[in-house]
């Protein structure tokens, strides 16, 4: 034992004698030059974890030559990535922290992708697919701008992680490399729901100037999160929910539905009947079985009930809905006016209540729904909320080159046209005011009427056959026939039936009907399959405005379409009367020749102008009065 202590204590004076001689030099050594010649060479890359030279490419990118968009101010807190133009399907280098809580992805999961993995909901898109879930117009227009190595800017509706989807404005700038060849591609994002206010000034080549500055906030919280009570802002609400509406709606089967159907055949004299029980449930009944989403919103946009038709047209189980928000799968740019809709509707609780807006099913992309309801008040409790019922609203779409291809065959002698939308069993849904140019009623007596009555006999089989042509097989069918106006007599029309949308079966049927020559023959003229037209394209659809995945609302597309009809309609009148523009252009310039003055008392600010002694608005309002008085006294 007295050995081991000795060599013991031995070891630990000769460790600390090796301690003292390694961490103090002789006072020889500090008193000498260090020669810097033997120094090792200093360390280079060590503050960056990246290893990405990005204040040289954000030099590059304010310092290229020729720039045909203006950023504004660009730094590291702004919202973009780097891709490398030189590596295979242009991967991202670089991404920047404000783009990570912008779009709730990591760095690690955005490094090494493509960028179009922000078009999906899953972040899953194959490159050369047509997206399902975004304007595949502005992806054409993205990936043509790159092909040719240019500067561009859209707006694309892109998702978060989680499927929260937001209209991004993007701005892709390519850096070129010393041998003139792109070397990398920097895309900035802003999203326009969030911070509009960003866009700084639209220039005159109709980019945007952008404050990227203002895009580096928060993710925001109202993400579908699967289930009610997983998203912890929803917690506080959740407790004072409606134990009514947070219900779950039932899985009946078809005993329930039978049980439930024989208990209406019930003896009211039976003391045991229970008249509130049994409408309880028959309202359940009807609750789970019907076909449309019926839901229940507060009035700040959160589900408070939704029934099991969820599952069949929106692809979302009731529970995933619940307690979420309706902008986790309302359209970016119908959430604005949808909400302003529902908050409007408390001032006036006995109005009934109509949204119309888009909204992203689950796999399937987004559709155009229609929602009718009412405000409902909760007297016991004092709260409000909205019982809304909503449909699937199929929009047109047809394609231009059908179109003009018809217009091509067809006898141009008539001219005066009308529009249907019909049935696949030919009934009349909506007809366009021009049908009394043609056969002289009125669009309200001709629609919920068969097109049936309004044919010859020999004309019914010929109909039958276009329409048949449209519903199965989705091509285009003209037929030649006459049909029956206003004065009891037929005349020769052509009429051209069309496929309603790009369905496999389209729920209604599109028909041009247009004056013909009276020596036309009443055939089916041609049937042309849909496959053997010209394949569809981004900009085929004549009704593009209507997609769903356009980046805008429809009330604005439909302010923009009224302003541009108001155009064509001016200058039609400015061709037609070109002397009716040339007096009215006179008499403005007149009114406009100076500011007035009243010749009698030089008044400027009279509110009306009147004749005087020497013509037309020479005295103010005053003076003429009582110059047109002296005139009658005369």
């Amino acid at each position: 034992m007295m050995n081991n202590s000795i060599s013991m204590d031995t070891t630990m004076t000769a460790t600390a004698t090796t301690t003292l001689t390694t961490t103090s030099p002789p006072p020889s050594m500090l008193s000498k030059d260090i020669n810097p010649s033997i120094m090792s060479p200093p360390l280079a890359g060590v503050y960056s974890n990246t290893g990405f030279d990005m204040i040289n490419i954000l030099s590059r990118l304010m310092n290229r030559p020729n720039p045909q968009i203006q950023l504004g101010p660009i730094d590291l807190s702004c919202s973009f990535v780097v891709s490398d133009a030189r590596q295979y399907d242009c991967p991202v280098i670089y991404c920047s922290p404000a783009f990570e809580r912008l779009t709730g992805y990591t760095n690690n999961e955005i490094v090494g992708k493509n960028c179009r993995f922000l078009q999906s909901p899953d972040g899953q898109v194959t490159c050369g697919s047509r997206r399902q879930h975004t304007d595949n117009q502005a992806v054409y227009h993205l990936k043509a701008q790159l092909n040719q190595g240019k500067e561009h800017q859209a707006s694309i509706i892109n998702y978060r992680k989680g499927g929260q989807p937001f209209v991004n404005l993007v701005t892709v700038i390519p850096i070129l490399g010393d041998n003139g060849q792109v070397d990398y591609f920097v895309g900035l994002q802003v999203d326009l729901v969030e911070q509009p206010n960003s866009i700084l000034e639209k220039m005159k080549d109709g980019t945007y100037l952008i404050n990227y500055h203002q895009s580096t906030s928060v993710l925001p919280s109202h993400r579908l999160t699967g289930a009610a009570g997983n998203d912890s802002n929803l917690l506080g609400f959740e407790s004072s929910m409606d134990d009514y509406f947070r219900e779950i709606p039932s899985s009946n089967t078809a005993t329930d539905i039978i049980s439930l159907l024989d208990a209406t055949r019930i003896d009211y004299d039976d003391p045991g009947f229970n008249e509130q029980q049994i409408q309880k449930e028959w309202n359940q009944l009807l609750l789970d079985q019907s076909c449309d989403f019926i839901h229940v919103l507060s009035l700040k946009g959160v589900f408070l009930y939704v029934s099991n038709s969820s599952a069949s047209m929106l692809e979302y189980e009731p529970e995933e809905l619940l307690g979420n928000s309706l902008s986790s799968i309302c359209h970016p740019s119908d959430i604005i006016p949808v909400m302003r809709e529902i908050k409007e509707a408390t001032s006036n609780p006995d109005k009934m209540i109509n949204l119309l807006f888009r909204i992203r099913r689950k796999l399937s992309g987004y559709m155009w729904i229609d929602c009718r309801g009412k405000l409902h008040m909760d007297q016991s409790k004092g709260r409000k909320c909205l019982v809304m019922s909503g449909r699937e609203r199929p929009v047109y779409r047809l394609s231009r080159h059908q179109v003009m291809h018809q217009q091509g065959e067809e006898d141009e002698e008539g001219g005066a046209e009308y529009w249907a939308k019909l049935s696949l069993a030919g009934l009349y849904l909506h007809v366009t005011s021009t049908c009394k140019d043609v056969v002289g009623f009125t669009n309200d007596s001709l629609e919920q009427e068969s097109i049936y009555q309004y044919v010859e006999n020999d004309s019914i089989t010929e109909i039958t056959k276009a329409l048949e042509v449209v519903k199965k097989v989705r091509g285009v069918a003209t037929v030649s026939h006459t049909i029956l106006n206003s004065k009891g007599s037929y005349v020769p029309v052509t009429s051209t039936f069309y496929s309603g949308d790009n369905s496999n079966q389209p729920p209604f049927v599109l028909l041009q009907v247009k004056l013909a020559s009276a020596t036309q023959p009443l055939t089916l003229n041609n049937y042309i399959p849909a496959q053997h037209l010209s394949p569809n394209s981004v900009n085929d659809n004549l009704f593009a405005e209507l997609e769903s995945s356009r980046t805008t609302n429809w009330q604005y597309e439909l302010h923009q379409l009224q302003q541009s009809n108001k155009r064509l309609r001016d200058q039609l009148d400015k061709y037609n009367n070109p002397n009716k523009q040339r007096r009215k252009k006179k008499t403005k310039y007149n009114d406009h020749d100076g500011p007035k003055m009243c010749a009698k008392c030089q008044r400027k600010d009279s509110p009306e102008w009147r004749r005087g002694p020497h013509g037309p608005k020479e005295l103010c309002n005053a003076c003429g009065l009582r110059y047109a008085k002296s005139l009658i006294h005369k």
